[in-house]
């Protein structure tokens, strides 16, 4: 018989876009350990997706809306999470996002514009959850994240992402 080591945890998962997802991979894994998930997505186009996935442990697993580039946004999601638990041990963030444009051509073209988002969204996103989640994770918790060797080195077509994840992974570090 396995064991469950994450029998009665509770895990926010951000990022899930498909079954093709790294963090769907994650949220499986997590769901086998024992832990009760609560998913986010981010815009209606990926609702559907993330109901129907998310319904796979379970018709009663909470899905709710959640722009990380808006704060309120984040708290209500937050009041959702404390109205469906009260609290938080595990917080998946696997979202990252730059303008089509920013990863193509020379990072030198990179428009100020570009550069805000892909930070906003891929880095700061980070910071802003994790202060929203640390006061629910009342016995501990684990925050993780997800990067990219173009953090660390130069990756053909990578550009603005690499110098975000680099912020990411500098986050990170300040967070600890």
């Amino acid at each position: 018989m396995s064991q469950k080591t994450l029998e009665g945890k509770v895990g926010l998962v951000f990022g899930v876009a498909n079954k093709r997802s790294i963090a769907w991979g994650i949220a499986k894994a997590w769901a086998d350990a024992g832990a009760r998930l609560i998913f986010n997505y981010q815009g209606e186009r990926l609702k559907e997706n993330v109901e129907e996935l998310a319904a796979t442990f379970g018709s009663e697993t909470p899905v709710a809306a959640c722009d990380v580039t808006r704060d309120e946004d984040i708290g209500k999601f937050f009041e959702f999470v404390r109205g469906k638990t009260g609290r938080v041990d595990l917080l998946l963030h696997s979202v990252a996002f730059a303008p089509k444009e920013a990863l193509e051509g020379n990072f030198l073209d990179t428009s100020r514009e570009a550069f805000r988002i892909a930070h906003d969204i891929s880095a700061y996103s980070l910071v802003a959850v994790s202060r929203a989640a640390v006061p629910l994770m009342n016995a501990g918790g684990s925050i993780v994240t997800m990067s990219y060797y173009g953090a660390a080195k130069v990756v053909p077509h990578y550009n603005v992402m690499g110098v975000a994840k680099a912020a990411l992974e500098a986050s990170v570090r300040y967070l600890a």
